[in-house]
């Protein structure tokens, strides 16, 4: 498999902390030190600036989540807000924000929609995770804070089919919380990271999660029997050098990661190996210098799956095709 650099965005004045998808694949939304959001349109394998969102938030924009049916936007900031923004019925280029959810005691770091789209889950370095809903008129409640990390929780993650949340902390686990009669509580805590838990991703049954770290290390885990915890799999180390911060799982079942090492980085499953419960990772891409920094995160189309965005402290956003050599 190649990585082909296909378009470099240089739109951001600082960092760019995030990206995301929309999920037919038409929107890519970035956010940055700068305290911007933009949002871009693809356009022949080419992203193109629809509009910039500015002075809603005061600090950082750290975290990004489109809603399943991709008419709002959910932005996390170091100003202890999080802001929904929502796409606009008359001018579907234009994003006007209609909520900031406050609770908060400082930086949000991540934010995950549910796959009902009424859930939207914050998480921040109070070390506390919020549950909100939406109601039919797009109000937003808090239903639930969770407490039970120790450190800065650096990502929130629903699982794509059951009403399930993760969440990656500094203190070097990933939570899993369940619903119990409007009761949110810790199901599993799972232990096998040593250091920083920065990202997950599930594959595109959610029964397959991947999670990266600090310590230069992804671990697969079963997720598909959520009731019995998920189950570790596997390690894939020896990789990168520095801190994975991010890790996404393509609809074609490639995993991407994206380091401080400056390096993206592709694996695919062994298919030499048969045993579900003990499977292997083969390294088959490799980007080096991706960008002039940390790559802070990386994404993948859902609905073109071969191409893929990263962004980095270099303030750029990047796209790339990862491909056979033929194609």
């Amino acid at each position: 498999m190649t990585i082909q650099h296909i378009d470099t965005l240089e739109g951001h004045e600082e960092r760019v902390w995030a990206l995301a998808w929309s999920q037919n694949g038409e929107l890519l939304a970035s956010c940055s030190g700068d305290k911007t959001i933009k949002i871009w349109r693809l356009k022949d394998e080419k992203l193109e600036l629809l509009q910039t969102l500015d002075g809603n938030q005061q600090r950082t924009i750290r975290g990004l989540a489109w809603s399943p049916n991709g008419s709002l936007l959910a932005s996390t900031s170091f100003d202890a807000t999080t802001c929904i923004f929502e796409r606009s019925d008359s001018n579907p280029q234009n994003f006007e924000c209609i909520a900031t959810l406050e609770g908060h005691e400082n930086e949000v770091k991540s934010v995950s929609w549910d796959a009902s789209g009424s859930l939207l889950a914050t998480c921040s370095r109070d070390k506390r995770v919020w549950i909100w809903e939406m109601s039919e008129d797009k109000d937003f409640e808090s239903i639930a804070v969770l407490e039970g990390h120790s450190q800065d929780v650096k990502k929130v993650k629903w699982h794509p089919v059951k009403e399930v949340l993760f969440s990656a902390s500094y203190d070097d686990t990933v939570k899993v919380w369940e619903d119990d009669d409007d009761d949110w509580y810790c199901s599993k805590t799972l232990t096998s990271h040593t250091s920083t838990v920065w990202d997950l991703a599930f594959d595109k049954t959610g029964d397959r999660m991947v999670t990266c770290s600090d310590d230069c290390n992804l671990i697969v885990w079963d997720t598909e029997n959520i009731k019995n915890g998920p189950k570790k799999l596997c390690t894939i180390t020896g990789f990168h050098t520095r801190t994975i911060f991010s890790v996404d799982w393509s609809e074609e079942d490639l995993i991407a990661t994206g380091s401080g090492d400056n390096y993206i980085r592709v694996f695919q499953r062994d298919s030499t190996v048969n045993d579900p419960q003990a499977p292997s990772f083969l390294q088959i891409a490799v980007q080096k210098q991706a960008h002039d920094g940390d790559v802070n995160c990386i994404q993948w189309n859902p609905s073109k799956p071969q191409l893929l965005a990263s962004c980095g402290d270099d303030n750029k956003i990047k796209l790339w095709k990862v491909q056979k050599p033929s194609e």
